[in-house]
C-alpha cells in the first residue's frame, strides 16, 4: 500500500486474474481489495522535527525523512518531534512546551534515549544499560503506535549494552519499545545510525531492519517520506542499457554483491 497526497496505490502480487475458470477465492480477495480501496481515506500527514546528535539529522535525510531542525520554542501539535540521544540536553529549557506539545496530541518519537536524556518529558521514565540482543512480543494491533515492526526487526547482531526501558509506559519485550501511557509519546531503544556496517559488514541487515522499525513508527504517526514511485510509474525505463535507476530513491543503502549470502553457491 502506497499513499501520496489525498490518494492511495495498492498493490496485489497475488496472481487472482490469470486463472483458466472462475477462482472463488481470488473472487474474494479482489472484492475485498476493491472494497477496501474504495473505502479508503486519506491519512494525516505529519511534517517531521528532529533534536538529538548530528548523526541522527544525517540519517534521517539518508533514509528519505525530511525533518527540520527543532531548537526549543512551541510545536504545532500536528508536528511529530523526533529527540535523538543528547537531545534530552538542549531541551531541558523546552519541557514546558514540549509539555503542552505532548498535552495538546503531539506525536513524539525518543530513539536512544536513557532516563537523564528523557527529563524534559512530563513524566518520568526509568532505564537500565544492559546487554542487548533480542526480543520478543506477540503482534501488534492495527492501531498500535507499533503497528507492522516484528521481533526480528530489532534483532541485534552486534551485542551491546543499551537503556532499556524498565518503566514510565507500556514496556515491550525486555524494554526495547515502549508506549507512554495516555499520549503519543514512543520509544525506541535501539539506534539505526550506530550500526557502522561500513567497518562491519555483518552489521547491514541489523542496520536496514532497526531503521524500518524507526521508519515504521513514523509513518504510523503520519510521516510522509517522498517516494520517486509515482514519477517512475510515469515514465517507465525503455532503454536497457541505461543506468539502473532502482538503485536511487528507493533503498537505504545501495544495494550490493555482498547482500547475496548465496552468490557463491550457484543454486
Amino acid at each position: 500500500e502506497y499513499r501520496e497526497g489525498r490518494g492511495v496505490v495498492l498493490f496485489c502480487q497475488l496472481d487472482v486474474t490469470g486463472r483458466t475458470t472462475p477462482d472463488p477465492a481470488a473472487d474474494h480477495v479482489v472484492a475485498n481489495l476493491l472494497q477496501y480501496v474504495a473505502s479508503s481515506k486519506p491519512a494525516p500527514h505529519r511534517k517531521a522535527l528532529y533534536a538529538g546528535e548530528p548523526a541522527g539529522k544525517a540519517y534521517l535525510d539518508r533514509v528519505g525523512i525530511p525533518a527540520s531542525g527543532y531548537t526549543g520554542g512551541h510545536i504545532d501539535p500536528a508536528d511529530v518531534l523526533i529527540v535523538g540521544p543528547t537531545g534530552g540536553r538542549t531541551l531541558a529549557s523546552s519541557a514546558p512546551a514540549i509539555a503542552e506539545f505532548i498535552k495538546a496530541g503531539g506525536h513524539l518519537l525518543a530513539i536512544g534515549l536513557d532516563q537523564d536524556d528523557a527529563r524534559f518529558l512530563p513524566f518520568k521514565i526509568a532505564t537500565k544499560k544492559t546487554e542487548y540482543i533480542t526480543t520478543t512480543f506477540e503482534p501488534f494491533a492495527a492501531t498500535s503506535p507499533f503497528a507492522g515492526v516484528g521481533p526480528a526487526d530489532l534483532d541485534n547482531r552486534d551485542p551491546r549494552n543499551i537503556p532499556l526501558i524498565t518503566s514510565g509506559g507500556r514496556i515491550v519485550g525486555n524494554g526495547v519499545l515502549c508506549a507512554a501511557d495516555q499520549s503519543n509519546v514512543m520509544f525506541c531503544q535501539l539506534v539505526p545510525w550506530q550500526f557502522e556496517y561500513e567497518k562491519q559488514y555483518n552489521l547491514k541487515r541489523t542496520y536496514r531492519r532497526a531503521s524500518y522499525a524507526i521508519v515504521r513508527v513514523l509513518a504510523n504517526a503520519g510521516v510522509a517520506a517522498p517516494t520517486p514511485l509515482l514519477d517512475r510509474f510515469a515514465a517507465p525505463a525503455s532503454d536497457a542499457k541505461a543506468p539502473a535507476r532502482f538503485l536511487d530513491g528507493l533503498y537505504i543503502d545501495k544495494p550490493e554483491e555482498w547482500d547475496d549470502p548465496y552468490r557463491f553457491f550457484c543454486w
